[in-house]
Order: structure tokens, then C-alpha cells, then sequence
């Protein structure tokens, strides 16, 4: 019964592990999804999916700034 027992928690340990760095690969990985980041003075950020309203406008603004050179 130990026996068994052991290898379960074996196996619980090396799925958990295998879940955890999927999740860690996953989450450095790039999404390819643009992302706009406001900066603001008191040092917070407020990230906006390029692919709604909002992110949008800054998404365009911004590029027509590296289209300019500026």
C-alpha cells in the first residue's frame, strides 16, 4: 500500500510540474496580440487590448509618430 501510495504522490508531482512550467512556457511566450501601455506620472500603467476603442486610437497615434520619425 505504501508502495502505491508513493508512486502516486510521484506522479502528482511530475504532472503538477509538467502543468506549472506549460503554464510558466505559455505565459512568456509572446501572444502576438498588440497590447497599449499608458504611463502614468505616479508610476501605474494601464494596459489596453489594441483591439478595443481605446486601444485602437493609441495604436494608430502611435503609429503615424514612427511614421514621422518622432
Amino acid at each position: 500500500m505504501k508502495k502505491i501510495l508513493g508512486r502516486l504522490v510521484l506522479v502528482g508531482a511530475l504532472a503538477g510540474g509538467a502543468v506549472a512550467v506549460g503554464n510558466y512556457l505559455r505565459k512568456s511566450a509572446p501572444s502576438g496580440e498588440e497590447v497599449v501601455q499608458i504611463s502614468f506620472d505616479d508610476n501605474t500603467t494601464q494596459p489596453l487590448s489594441a483591439s478595443s476603442v481605446e486601444g485602437q486610437e493609441f495604436t494608430d497615434i502611435a503609429r503615424k509618430l514612427v511614421a514621422l520619425g518622432v
